[in-house]
């Protein structure tokens, strides 16, 4: 069926699909985005997206648009409870025009919002057919019921849906994975993180910070254990041959004869 309607309802998913191929930095708004227009979609007061847990096997209200979002949001149900678990035990979408009478509804999560559900119609998200959550909008806004050609549209943008939030998912591992991997990697090079609260530190700081830039050379004096390596180190990252490698040497453990050379080198013959 080809009408004003359906032509309008095209041309959300382009929108919708451009939104999802335009950034992925911010995968928490952009899935925000995707889930409101899915209840644009279709004409429907208020919107979920439901995480499936495997580990936890628990379902997780990740993103929720409506009068009742922010209580919504970070609610947990049982995978094998309500509607949205019907919807992950068996794959497949579902349309319940009067939940109260439906067997498979649970009022557990409306009573507690205070949002009474009237009608709901739920899809599956799946990436290489395996479910990574489900779709759920909640009362029609336009007609009392909603009808198997607001199932067909939302399980078409569910598609693209599931691929943005896996996505999404990706890049928030990857993230994290590289922030790890930086963090070993600052550790294992040796280097150091100055930790401190004294003014007087501070104020060592500074002036380590200062001449950083300069090619002068530079004499740090102090007593045994105040962390005149940890000086060294900040003066060398922040200079110009901060990509150059820094060697540490114990002049305590090098003969007199030796530290000169060691420090500066030495002339054959």
């Amino acid at each position: 069926m080809v009408g004003t309607v359906d032509q309008a309802k095209f041309e959300l998913l382009i929108e919708v699909y451009a939104l999802i191929n335009s950034n992925y930095a911010d995968g928490k708004t952009l899935i925000s985005q995707i889930i409101e227009s899915s209840a644009r979609l279709v004409g429907a007061e208020a919107a979920s997206l439901v995480l499936y847990d495997l580990v936890a096997d628990k379902l997780r209200f990740e993103i929720a648009i409506g009068p009742r979002k922010s209580e919504i949001m970070g609610m947990e149900q049982d995978p094998k409870e309500g509607i949205v678990g019907w919807v992950v035990q068996h794959g497949q979408s579902l349309i319940v025009n009067d939940p109260e009478a439906d067997a498979r509804f649970s009022p557990t999560i409306s009573k507690e919002v205070n949002f009474p559900a009237k009608s709901i119609l739920a899809v599956p998200m799946k990436v290489k057919g395996v479910l990574v959550g489900v779709i759920e909008v909640i009362n029609k806004t336009k007609g009392r019921y909603f009808l198997d050609e607001d199932l067909y549209w939302l399980e078409l943008f569910a598609m693209q849906a599931a691929i943005a939030v896996e996505n999404a998912r990706f890049l928030e591992k990857t993230s994290i994975e590289l922030s790890y991997l930086s963090e070993k990697a600052q550790v294992n090079s040796g280097w150091h993180n100055l930790v401190y609260a004294s003014p007087i530190m501070a104020e060592k700081i500074d002036l380590i910070d200062r001449i950083a830039p300069s090619d002068a050379s530079v004499l740090i004096l102090g007593e045994s254990g105040v962390g005149k390596e940890l000086f060294a180190e900040r003066l060398h990252r922040a200079s110009k041959r901060a990509d150059r490698p820094f060697v540490r040497v114990n002049c305590a453990a090098l003969p007199e004869t030796l530290l000169e050379s060691e420090l500066f080198g030495h002339v054959k013959g």
